[in-house]
């Protein structure tokens, strides 16, 4: 049986070895393909994210599940945990000098020429992924190892910025 497999190996050493391959699409240059791919198309990494998880789901050999999961574990955790890091750990600048504090200065100014000071990390940065890693754990069926990762973090975000408030609504609002 395994006669009816053609081999690389068996061909070594023979013209063979480097002709008379089949091909699925002709082509004038074997370099030329596509000079920009869908993922660079795609602008925010939710559009990107929904794709991949999309494709995934259309192709029966994959596991959506499983990209999800592996989506979770190599990016999006990773990414949250790093960022919360760096924001407990971050340093202050001054708009205008560019002057660099470990700590925000007592009077709330820059030292040096008494500018704006701001974070180097932003809340935003560091919840970037949130929203999108507690959806992926409701939609597909990841392990509870890495949904109760994603808990923690939350949790872990929750105690460092608080929770949203809920925004009161007016009665303009209601009417259309």
């Amino acid at each position: 049986m395994e006669h009816l497999v053609d081999r690389v190996e068996r061909r070594l050493g023979t013209p063979a070895q480097v002709e008379g391959f089949f091909y699925t699409h002709s082509t004038s240059n074997i370099s030329a393909g596509p000079t920009e791919s869908t993922y660079t198309r795609l602008e925010s990494m939710l559009d990107k994210l929904d794709a991949e998880l999309k494709l995934a789901e259309e192709i029966r050999a994959v596991d959506e599940d499983d990209v999800a999961e592996r989506v979770l574990n190599t990016h999006f955790i990773r990414d949250l945990q790093g960022n919360l890091n760096a924001f407990s750990k971050q340093k202050f600048r001054c708009t205008k000098c560019n002057q660099s504090h470990r700590r925000m200065p007592l009077a709330g100014k820059c030292i040096k020429c008494g500018g704006n000071i701001i974070p180097t990390v932003h809340e935003g940065s560091v919840k970037k992924y949130l929203v999108m890693s507690q959806d992926i754990c409701k939609k597909y069926e990841v392990s509870e190892y890495t949904r109760q990762r994603v808990e923690v973090l939350i949790m872990s975000i929750e105690s460092t910025f608080g929770t949203e408030k809920d925004q009161q609504m007016g009665l303009a609002d209601f009417m259309s």
